[in-house]
């Protein structure tokens, strides 16, 4: 890639001599598709970028809510829209709803999901909801009976380790609660 600093001083000498030949040998660079393309190019007038709309509102969000994305998702990967239409009408660039769609098949619904997405002031600390109180008992207790096969299952592989002879399916219950006071101490 040339500078346009470059670019101006190889036209300059291709306007002077005429030839796009000399000007390669003067200059040592470009090369002539190059060249041929910056003379085609310098009298055609830039079209100008349209301005990036920056602006944080309401209506429109730099982070789009979750209901947007899936619209705009189900618009163009559903019902077969076009993703130029769908991402004018929505404001937001079809690269973003590519990255949606792709974030939505990695990890569904839950992936379009971001922290900007949470309304200040709905969730506070500490806060439980009360019907979830049970269920904390019940995975707590889950969790204790788990460690505790787990504990169990760890004193039989070592119970193992010392004597290879032993089957681990001919344990009595003698030797089973042996191994779960053993756990306890």
């Amino acid at each position: 890639m040339y500078s346009q600093e470059k670019i101006d001083v190889a036209l300059k000498v291709y306007h002077q001599c005429g030839s796009v030949t000399t000007t390669i040998r003067v200059l040592g660079y470009p090369t002539r598709r190059a060249l041929y393309t910056w003379i085609a190019k310098e009298g055609a007038a830039r079209p100008e970028r349209k301005p990036l709309n920056n602006i944080n509102t309401a209506e429109h969000p730099r982070n789009p809510s979750i209901e947007v994305k899936i619209d705009a998702i189900h618009r163009c990967f559903e019902l077969g829209e076009s993703i130029k239409s769908v991402s004018e009408d929505i404001g937001y660039t079809r690269a973003s709803i590519y990255n949606w769609r792709k974030k939505y098949l990695q990890g569904g619904v839950t992936a379009l999901m971001n922290d900007k997405n949470i309304k200040p002031n709905t969730l506070t600390e500490g806060s439980v909801a009360p019907t979830s109180v049970p269920d904390l008992a019940q995975l707590q207790a889950q969790v204790k009976d788990m460690r505790m096969e787990i504990d169990i299952l760890k004193e039989t592989i070592n119970v193992l380790k010392k004597d290879p002879g032993i089957d681990q399916t001919a344990l009595r219950n003698r030797e089973k609660a042996v191994i779960v006071g053993c756990l306890e101490e």
